[in-house]
């Protein structure tokens, strides 16, 4: 969800976020026991919508278990109770002006991703409500269970089975061997990650890596074509620009005989674009951190400090509450 917000507020500016809610993936199309026009969406999501009701009864089961918590720890049942109430709130269409208004909050795309919140705040009240070791053992088997039979019953008619993951690797790692500079078929994209502007159904997959945008001629020879780093000489007729197998994202650096250049995209497909000089060209290809991402990164840090900072001050205080106490 973190991901999903630091790209809506800063990265909607090149690619297509906004695909990323499109009908079907709105939130109005997915709280719980929804209809929409989609037959097959709705039967899924009926699927989802039961068990979420399971795991809100369970929850009170557990909440109900470790009563004895709300004498010993009030301020910590008063938290998970809350926090429960304003997950489960969120699952369902009641909230609809929420889910509209708060900042981007709509790129969570499925309310039912509250249930991972949920599961939190259920394990925290069983280990509360269960002490002795034949209960937890009990729901441990239980859950283990569930997500054997979840595994073989309920994920593999919706997602994808060993056929398809195979297909998905032998598209990423088999090579067209005719042609030595061509990549690999690869995976199909979703359009929320392409750039703005660029149609991904109009990429031929199984292209060449490199290829002259014109009529000029050239040598071109692929020295490294890593996830994030590639490398390729190419020894130019005239200068001219080369068409990459790449989609031409902001955080692609990219250096010419060592020195940083400017790339263009291709319209419609949204490849990158490399001007090159007549001659010897050396291209060297990385992807770095942007700004936002470093920002989020280190605004993710500081959180975790001052969660800690919180945790020593509030252990300092009930150790500082109970010595008083004894006097």
């Amino acid at each position: 969800m973190g991901r999903r917000g630091g790209r809506a507020i800063f990265e909607q500016r090149w690619d297509n976020i906004a695909e990323a809610i499109s009908t079907g993936y709105r939130p109005q199309d997915n709280f719980l026991f929804v209809r929409t026009p989609d037959a097959e969406h709705d039967a899924f999501n009926r699927l989802i919508s039961w068990l979420a009701l399971a795991e809100i009864s369970v929850l009170l089961l557990a909440a109900w278990a470790a009563r004895s918590l709300r004498k010993s720890n009030r301020e910590l049942w008063n938290t998970l109770a809350a926090w429960a109430i304003a997950c489960t709130v969120l699952l369902f269409p009641v909230s609809s002006l929420f889910w509209k208004f708060a900042p981007k909050l709509r790129f969570m795309q499925f309310p039912w991703r509250w249930l991972l919140c949920l599961s939190v705040i259920l394990s925290v009240f069983i280990a509360f409500g269960l002490r002795r070791w034949p209960g937890r053992v009990f729901v441990c088997v239980g859950a283990i269970l569930l997500i054997v039979f979840s595994g073989y019953r309920i994920q593999r008619p919706w997602w994808e089975d060993a056929d398809d993951l195979q297909e998905l690797r032998d598209n990423m790692v088999q090579q067209n061997t005719k042609q030595p500079n061509a990549g690999a078929v690869g995976y199909e994209g979703t359009d929320e990650y392409t750039p703005t502007g660029a149609d991904s159904s109009a990429t031929d997959k199984g292209a060449r890596r490199v290829i002259v945008d014109g009529p000029e001629r050239a040598v071109i020879h692929l020295v490294q074509w890593d996830a994030e780093s590639k490398e390729l000489t190419a020894e130019m007729s005239a200068p001219a620009k080369l068409a990459l197998h790449l989609f031409n994202y902001p955080a692609w650096k990219v250096e010419v005989n060592g020195r940083v250049v400017q790339t263009g995209t291709r319209e419609s497909t949204g490849q990158m674009l490399v001007p090159v000089e007549a001659g010897p060209n050396r291209v060297q290809i990385t992807f770095v951190r942007t700004w936002d991402r470093k920002v989020g990164g280190w605004i993710s840090l500081v959180t975790a400090l001052l969660v800690m900072l919180w945790v020593v001050a509030a252990k300092a205080r009930r150790r500082s509450s109970d010595v008083a106490t004894a006097f």
